[in-house]
Order: C-alpha cells, then structure tokens, then sequence
C-alpha cells in the first residue's frame, strides 16, 4: 500500500512518505523483513512447519490489512500493536 500508485492515503505519516518515493529500497527492506522472519520461524519450528508458518502469518496480516485498514477502525500504532500481539502468541503456543 506504500508503493501504490492508485491508492490515496490521506494523512500518511512523513517516514511513509519517504520511503514511497523510495521504491526499490522499500520493496528490498520489506523483502528483507520477510527472510528474517522466514528464517526465525524455520530455526523456531523446523524447515516444513517453519515455512508453512510463515506463510500462514503472512496471509493473516493481509487479512488482517484488508479487513481493518480501509475503514479506519484502529490507527498505525493499533493495527502494529495487533500484529505483534498475534505474532508472540503465535510463537508462545
């Protein structure tokens, strides 16, 4: 949603800003976030769980975007706060 051109996102936070006039860099810091996180479920759970893991938290924060995002329900700091709840208890259980 940063690097779209056809969504308008009124009152984007100045950092957001920057970084989507910054394209490339921002796909790479995305992409590099995605491998870390991959790598940490794979050490944590095993190659085959670690995966499917991740893959599983990848499509619940799409979810999770699509479904709170759009109709302004909770903020930035809401939905990060959301996200990294779901995240440690999905790494504790």
């Amino acid at each position: 949603m940063n690097t779209s051109k056809r969504i308008s996102w009124p009152g984007k936070h100045p950092f957001l800003l920057k970084w989507s006039v910054r394209q490339r860099q921002s796909r790479f810091a995305s992409a590099s976030l995605f491998m870390l996180a991959l790598l940490f479920n794979t050490y944590l759970l095993g190659l085959g769980a670690g995966i499917f893991a991740a893959v599983v938290m990848l499509m619940a924060v799409g979810g999770l975007c699509v479904l709170f995002f759009p109709f302004r329900y909770i903020g930035i700091r809401g939905f990060a706060t959301l996200f990294m709840l779901f995240f440690v208890l999905e790494m504790i259980c």
